[in-house]
């Protein structure tokens, strides 16, 4: 009787050990789950988005990228905007940067939810360019079918120095207009010359990018390193190898960032990293230089620098007589990787 007893005393003390360690366990993971940098209720509150957007950590741009990349592939690879529209409101929590706000306006946009897209980009008022702001008063004009409206906020846009012609003729709620004498002539006026536009463009994308100095060094410790608040805008895409394949690719996976631009004999250098940002872990990051000539036309383009994978990466030195010095580095780790992992191994 004793000893049923005593196996049944260590029976309860077994389970209640048991609960403890899963209930730990618990708690671990949810001190390791990234938290919110804004509350779901004031992702349209103005003062709360400028607070999140200073005091966001690296670990919530990231999980903010992750989701976009999500809520982009439903948007325009699966053309399912009703379920993007909950990736982009998540990936806001995380970090409220223009980007996610203007796809969320889309998905709203082609959800058929006008009211709620028209509230999305009342919020980026002040954040983006008034030509952007005024361009997405236009399409919500055009999904009420206002010509009135949408004629007239295209006309404000244009006046304010809008240049991007294929925005417009390529954006199928514009197609009602198609026949419109007004609309028709304001596409004339603006628009009766493509080289000088793309030239406008150019320089347009340019004055976007900042000079770098030379000698100008990415080194091995950093080539990791992705700054979100430095990506490339998609209405440059043309310019920028690989990045317009991705936006309409089926594996929507990779983001872009400017690093800045120096003059070569020929034209201009650009310097550029690419972040794939749907990875297990370590996500990889490439550096590539593009070289154009004096109007935008791209001569070369190729790889300098990399965080390849978590067993290779690249530095690189452009030199001021505009030579490039790249180094390769393996790297090798105390424990293999593929059987103990990345977490806590040198």
């Amino acid at each position: 009787m004793k000893l049923s007893n005593l196996f049944y005393a260590c029976l309860a003390v077994i389970f209640i050990a048991s609960c403890s360690s899963e209930k730990a366990a618990k708690t671990t993971d949810k001190k390791k789950k990234v938290q919110y940098a804004l509350a779901p209720d004031f992702i349209f509150d103005g003062d709360s988005i400028e607070k999140a957007l200073n005091a966001a950590s690296n670990a919530q741009k990231s999980e903010s990228r992750r989701l976009f990349m999500n809520g982009l592939d439903l948007l325009a690879n699966r053309e399912n905007p009703a379920a993007s529209i909950e990736f982009f409101r998540e990936a806001i929590c995380y970090y409220p940067d223009e980007k996610n706000y203007t796809h969320l306006f889309q998905a709203y946009l082609k959800n058929g939810e006008i009211e709620m897209a028209d509230s999305v980009n009342k919020s980026l008022y002040g954040r983006l360019d008034i030509t952007e702001t005024g361009f997405n008063n236009a399409l919500t004009a055009a999904a009420r079918k206002d010509t009135g409206a949408c004629i007239e906020s295209l006309q404000e846009i244009l006046s304010q120095g809008f240049i991007y012609k294929d925005k417009i003729t390529g954006e199928k709620l514009f197609k009602f207009l198609e026949g419109n004498t007004s609309y028709e002539s304001m596409l004339v006026s603006n628009f009766n010359d493509d080289e000088k536009l793309k030239k406008k463009i150019f320089m347009a994308f340019l004055k976007s990018v900042p000079d770098i100095e030379l000698p100008f060094e990415i080194n091995s410790d950093s080539a990791r390193s992705f700054i979100f608040v430095k990506y490339i805008n998609y209405q440059f895409a043309m310019f920028v190898p690989g990045m317009e394949d991705a936006r309409f690719s089926r594996d929507v996976s990779n983001e872009y960032m400017y690093v800045g631009k120096f003059k070569t004999q020929g034209g201009m250098a650009f310097v550029y990293k690419s972040y794939q940002v749907i990875a297990d872990t370590l996500n990889p990051v490439e550096t590539n230089i593009v070289l154009y000539d004096t109007v935008g036309k791209i001569i070369s383009t190729q790889e300098i620098g990399c965080f390849c994978s978590p067993l290779e990466s690249k530095s690189f030195v452009i030199n001021k007589d505009l030579s490039i010095d790249v180094k390769v580095f393996n790297n090798k780790w105390e424990s293999d990787p593929l059987e103990k992992g990345y977490a806590g191994n040198k």
